[in-house]
């Protein structure tokens, strides 16, 4: 398969956007994208680490009982318990970004250089079913809805998907949005419905199993890290300055023109460039970053409060969100730059700030069976016992 030049000629640009989203305090990620874009066509095997649990880990999954975890340089980890790692054999060193199971022994996991893996031993050891290095393009995340059933979705529009475990991926060749916007998470809900965000507020459904895909309103015209099932029918969404959302009937959300333009949302309103631009003036750059995320926090409320979405109440802050969980009690939990933890306890919009023991920023989270919260981030993973 091969994708158009255009895109391939703004590597430069993707790896920026990629460093934004993977990294949450930079080095890690950015020596993994100079190992990547310097591979040969031929795979490099990761290399086993002993330190592999302590470094970036960018994506963690519930696998049965236990635990899979993925990350910098091909580096793929299963855990029993949340505590006690064991690096698996990969035969790729991309940095991988995402990881899905369907059960116990079946899954994939997705990375740099258009990299999906299968595994049927539970992780312990992946196959390669796609890897083409010469595409310089990342997938960011991977769904299946059945052992079959699969959808591998990355920067510039790049979509795959499988009806056949994976023996076969096929791209998905209509764009979601004028642009070629990244796509950045994605999610099945119960009821069969499949939804993508990404940049610009792209936000796109499909209710025909990924046949065919409609954009829908986003809340907010920044980009979204990532997008969680929140109760039967319900969305959560969270990504660029902290902004987070959340909404209970992805089926009432209005249905945008297929021919929409997100690219105009690039452009700032004049009121919000006159903000940004005096409080430079005043305070410099960290001012401004503050002044265009509460004028952006704004513009959220105000859009939010015209639509099925509520802004979740968080602080309004210049830290991007990267990671969050559906609760067993029908909340939530965030986490993000700076190892922000936020915490919902019903799902709605009401959020408190969970203090973090660690340093260093986090990815992503999943609970326990106990109740617990397992994070993984800069650092690695590590088990936060809040129940007990």
């Amino acid at each position: 398969m091969s994708r158009s030049g255009s895109r391939v000629s703004k590597r430069r640009q993707a790896l920026a956007m990629c460093g934004l989203l993977l990294t949450v305090a930079g080095g890690p990620v950015a020596q993994a994208q100079e190992e990547d874009a310097s591979e040969a066509p031929a795979p490099k095997p990761a290399e086993m680490a002993p330190r592999a649990p302590f470094e970036l880990l960018l994506d963690v999954e519930r696998r049965g009982d236990g635990f899979a975890a993925v990350g910098v340089r091909g580096h793929a980890l299963t855990s029993e318990d949340g505590l006690n790692w064991t690096q698996a054999e990969v035969p790729v060193r991309a940095t991988l970004t995402a990881v899905d199971f369907v059960d116990e022994d079946r899954g994939w996991a997705v990375g740099h250089a258009a990299t999906i893996l299968a595994t049927t031993d539970g992780g312990r050891t992946w196959t390669i079913q796609n890897y083409e290095p010469s595409l310089e393009t990342p997938f960011l995340d991977v769904v299946f809805t059945d052992d079959q059933t699969g959808f591998a979705v990355g920067a510039y529009d790049l979509f795959y998907k499988t009806r056949d475990g994976g023996e076969t991926w096929t791209e998905y060749e209509p764009q979601l949005s004028m642009g070629g916007w990244h796509l950045n998470s994605m999610v099945a809900l119960d009821d069969g419905t499949l939804v993508i965000a990404g940049e610009t507020g792209l936000l796109s459904k499909s209710t025909d199993g990924g046949e065919t895909w409609d954009l829908i309103e986003a809340p907010y015209s920044g980009t979204f890290f990532g997008i969680r099932q929140l109760g039967p029918q319900g969305l959560l969404l969270f990504g660029l300055r902290g902004h987070a959302f959340v909404t209970d009937d992805v089926a009432s959300l209005p249905v945008l023109p297929p021919d929409t333009d997100l690219g105009y949302q690039f452009k700032l309103p004049p009121s919000m460039e006159k903000d940004a631009e005096e409080a430079k003036e005043s305070g410099g750059a960290e001012a401004e970053e503050e002044a265009l995320a509460e004028a952006e926090r704004k513009a959220a409320e105000e859009k939010a409060a015209e639509s099925e979405w509520d802004v979740v109440d968080n602080d309004k802050s210049v830290l991007s969100l990267f990671g969050g969980t559906q609760t067993a009690d029908g909340g939530y939990v965030l986490v993000g730059v700076n190892g922000r933890i936020w915490v919902s306890d019903d799902g709605g919009p009401k959020a408190r700030r969970l203090p973090n023991p660690r340093e260093g920023g986090l990815t992503d989270v999943v609970e326990t069976a106990d109740g617990d919260l397992l994070f993984v981030g800069e650092n690695g993973a590590f088990l936060y016992k809040r129940n007990r």
